[in-house]
């Protein structure tokens, strides 16, 4: 399982548990801090990319939180099981 990584405007998480600081690998899940809140991402696979605007969640726990649940949603059964995981694991 993947741990949330710092990145210059936010946070991301590679699903393949390699270092999101280090590679970009997909697929991936990213929060991005902007002047209208935040950005929720998710790079598929197949290297698309869905993106939603996350507002106003309050914190970055949020904002993780509803990326991943939008990942679990967006992805084939064996990398949203890996996303369901860091839900249930605690979001720092």
């Amino acid at each position: 399982m993947g741990k949330w990584t710092r990145t210059a405007d936010g946070w991301a998480v590679n699903l393949d548990g390699s270092d999101a600081g280090v590679v970009f690998s997909l697929p991936r899940v990213e929060v991005r801090s902007s002047s209208q809140g935040w950005r929720l991402m998710c790079f598929l696979a197949d290297g698309t990319r869905r993106e939603r605007a996350g507002g106003a969640l309050g914190s970055a726990t949020a904002a993780k939180a509803a990326a991943i649940g939008d990942a679990v949603r967006m992805l084939g059964p064996e990398h949203a099981a890996v996303a369901a995981e860091l839900l249930e694991a605690p979001v720092r």
